[in-house]
């Protein structure tokens, strides 16, 4: 791709591909531009530094991994819910995998993961109050599927179909239990 061609946009897809494959210490402008088969200059053209580069990756992640996503799921809440638990459980996790590495390295994309955690715990939350879930016991249980699904991601398994949509239907299930009380042992 010429350099003339290529947009901020372009350098951080670029960054969020490398990022998903190689890691976040392969984010340097020496690499893209080798891979982009552009110029170091058009990199800085962009980016001030390596440092606004990175910021710009975390905030496209951002808007990758949570909103792009609230904003493609529609229906009910209980519809809305199980949506949001098939798409993460059915996603290619490597880049998630990839931005919670970097996290534990780098302050400033531990910084925007926190971010992400928080809002996407708040929206999981709303989902269940909205499906039923009385307030008291929904931060509880959306704490829980987040953690299965971190728990999912950082695992890599591969779940075939029918596994998949038993541990959905189950996860689901348990989420939106309108019981709030323990049963005896």
């Amino acid at each position: 791709m010429s350099d003339d061609r290529l947009t901020s946009r372009d350098w951080v897809n670029a960054g969020l591909k490398v990022l998903a494959k190689t890691g976040f210490t392969a984010l340097k402008a020496d690499t893209l531009s080798k891979g982009l088969g552009a110029s170091r200059g058009s990199f800085y053209w962009h980016f001030a530094d390596v440092g606004a580069f990175h910021a710009a990756v975390l905030h496209h992640w951002r808007e990758v991994a949570y909103e792009n996503v609230i904003r493609e799921i529609h229906g009910t809440a209980e519809h809305r819910l199980e949506a949001l638990l098939d798409r993460a459980f059915r996603a290619d996790t490597r880049l998630e995998r990839a931005v919670r590495s970097w996290a534990t390295a780098a302050p400033r994309a531990r910084a925007m993961v926190e971010a992400v955690d928080a809002r996407r715990l708040v929206y999981i939350e709303k989902l269940l109050i909205e499906a039923g879930v009385t307030p008291g016991i929904a931060p509880t249980r959306a704490r829980l599927l987040y953690w299965a699904y971190l728990g999912f991601i950082l695992s890599a398994a591969r779940l075939g179909q029918a596994d998949r949509r038993r541990l959905l239907d189950e996860l689901a299930r348990a989420a939106m239990s309108t019981s709030n009380h323990r049963t005896p042992a």
